[in-house]
């Protein structure tokens, strides 16, 4: 089985994470010291098991790991071309893809750019079968515009911050009042045609830190009033996810504390700020995809 790697610069999540379950998680990975988690210090059951965990993605640009390059997601939307027939590729980095190695999981990645919850649950849900033994889904970002929104911030931002930081917070509200609905029927949909499966619902890492940057535009050169409007709608949005995911059964993997710090113009930064191809902007790169892989495989193997 091949190596699940965390890179060097992954051992602040360790200072935020590990301190209660420190001495067991030593135990469990045991070379931790190294900071690697490799098949010989994973349980048993997952390296000695005849049986292959049968896996399934759901989930938008961040599940499918645009923004993590390899390869690099060369457009300025979700789409290869103009004609928007083909989709931008899912990256070999995305967290997915190091869980299932790390597990020895026969991945099933149905994750793409520019999904919203009600096309994951049309589309998307039509891999998962009675036999499905896991699911990761991270969608409800994308349901109300919010990527249009932060192109017209950049844009025009300033002068307009109150057009800005207006349209981010209306968004904020939907992930409030609107989304919870259309999360229910997807996770119904779920739990109907994978009924054996444990699900998580991934969360999503903060785009910004709460206040502007100085001498930093890869966020956009934004005031301090939208910083903190986006970390408000992203903390609606996560919150929602999570109450309904509890609603449900189902985990939820809290993305937002091991990613403090390391927003764009975070030291070190594992959110992309503006870039060039733009889809990859404020996007998680490969050590954001790294981390959002150790943080869902802490919740499977705490």
């Amino acid at each position: 089985m091949e190596r699940f790697t965390v890179h060097p610069s992954m051992r602040g999540i360790f200072m935020v994470l590990k301190i209660a379950r420190r001495r067991r998680r030593m135990a469990a990975a045991a070379v931790l010291g190294a900071s690697l988690v490799t098949a010989a210090g994973l349980p048993d059951t997952a390296a000695a098991s005849s049986d292959v965990t049968e896996y399934v993605a759901l989930g938008d640009s961040v599940a499918a790991g645009i923004g993590a390059g390899s390869p690099t997601a060369d457009s300025d939307n979700c789409w290869v071309d103009e004609t928007e027939t083909v989709r931008v590729p899912n990256s070999t980095l995305a967290y997915p893809k190091r869980v299932s190695r790390a597990l020895g999981a026969r991945l099933n990645d149905q994750a793409f750019c520019g999904a919203n919850v009600r096309a994951t649950r049309a589309h998307q849900t039509r891999a998962l079968t009675r036999t499905t033994d896991l699911v990761t889904v991270q969608v409800g970002a994308n349901d109300f515009g919010f990527s249009n929104v932060l192109v017209d911030c950049y844009l025009w931002n300033p002068p307009f911050t109150s057009r800005c930081n207006n349209n981010v917070n209306r968004i904020a509200r939907k992930y409030t009042n609107t989304l919870p609905g259309r999360l229910d029927a997807l996770y119904r949909t779920i739990k109907r045609k994978a009924p054996n499966a444990e699900v998580l619902v991934v969360g999503y890492p903060h785009l910004v830190q709460p206040r502007g940057t100085t001498f930093c535009l890869g966020d956009g050169d934004w005031v301090t009033s939208t910083h903190r409007a986006i970390v408000n709608a992203g903390n609606k949005l996560n919150e929602t996810l999570a109450a309904r995911a509890m609603v449900h059964g189902f985990k939820f993997v809290e993305a937002r504390t091991a990613f403090r710090g390391r927003e764009v113009c975070g030291d070190p930064e594992w959110i992309n700020g503006v870039s060039s191809p733009r889809v990859h902007s404020f996007h998680p790169n490969s050590t954001g995809q790294e981390a959002l892989g150790w943080l869902v495989w802490k919740v499977l193997r705490p």
